[in-house]
């Protein structure tokens, strides 16, 4: 990639933030954006791409001094989400990049759109356990539980994943609904032929992970973070702002080397890394901190 098109893409990322509404993130890339034009020297449209840029700071910056963020994320129009899909694919594998579009998707809070690409990923046999997942954490960030519930429903008759994977998904939607409180009779999957019980083991479902601190200012502290969501290895937490402490520990690029992390399964223990961190700006959890953590030995 050259520095012009990293320029480039680093515009588009920034418009997607200011799109969604992350209007503190668009800025930071804009402003990235220009440094790297200065930098650049002379070259064609530097002086037209350069008040491009300026201008889009211009209009995040009103929009911070306005803060007037809607509670919810918005719907954005097809060729947006499309943008979305794209930008955060980077695996070469086209099932792997797949599964990063859908992801980007249920991250930006595109949750419609990002069930009608699990969907087409569960269908297609890819990685079905997983994208069965997030189906039911779409279908109930969208308000949606009964759906979820038909869903499983149907997936019982059709049988898209093994008996074990539909136990396991039976087990996360009833506990889904047990917290909103919602009383259903969910079936139980089909028996299949023994073979098949004997393939490979579902991905533990990660629900809470402990960081034991061993420098800074949380040093020989352990922490407890509640695991929001997961894809693979790669693990997310919200910390509330009040927590300034941990949320200076948690900084991009840290290597945690004392994690333990749990699922209704197993616990085990490892080490993880500090991926990225980003400040919500919609929801019931607006100002608190959203961090990603990956599993990086275990």
């Amino acid at each position: 990639m050259s520095d012009l098109e990293y320029i480039k893409s680093q515009v588009k990322s920034a418009d997607l933030y200011r799109e969604q509404g992350l209007y503190s993130e668009a800025r930071e890339k804009y402003i990235e954006a220009l440094s790297c034009i200065s930098k650049l020297g002379n070259f064609a449209d530097r002086d037209k791409l350069r008040e491009a840029v300026e201008k889009r700071i211009r209009i995040v910056d009103e929009k911070i001094a306005e803060s007037a963020e809607t509670d919810e994320p918005p719907e954005l129009s097809a060729d947006i989400q499309n943008l979305i899909k794209n930008l955060f694919s980077f695996s070469e594998t086209r099932e792997r990049s797949a599964f990063e579009g859908a992801v980007a998707l249920m991250r930006f809070g595109q949750y419609q759109r990002a069930v009608d690409e699990f969907e087409k990923l569960l269908a297609a046999g890819v990685q079905p356990l997983i994208a069965a997942r997030n189906i039911i954490k779409c279908l109930f960030l969208l308000g949606t539980p009964e759906v979820a519930i038909e869903r499983f429903n149907q997936w019982c008759g059709k049988n898209p994943m093994t008996s074990l994977e539909l136990l396991h998904i039976r087990e996360l939607l009833k506990l889904a609904l047990v917290e909103k409180g919602i009383a259903a009779d969910l079936p139980f999957p089909p028996k299949k032929p023994p073979g098949e019980q004997h393939g490979e083991e579902p991905e533990p479902e990660i629900s809470m992970m402990t960081v034991e601190f061993e420098d800074g200012e949380l040093k020989g502290s352990t922490i407890e973070l509640k695991v929001t969501f997961q894809f693979s290895n790669l693990l997310s937490a919200i910390v509330p702002s009040s927590r300034k402490e941990l949320i200076d520990s948690l900084s991009p690029g840290t290597t945690l080397n004392r994690m333990g992390f749990y699922s209704s399964l197993v616990f085990f223990r490892g080490t993880g890394k500090v991926t990225s961190m980003a400040v919500l700006k919609h929801g019931p959890r607006k100002g608190d901190y959203l961090f990603d953590i990956s599993i990086e030995a275990a």
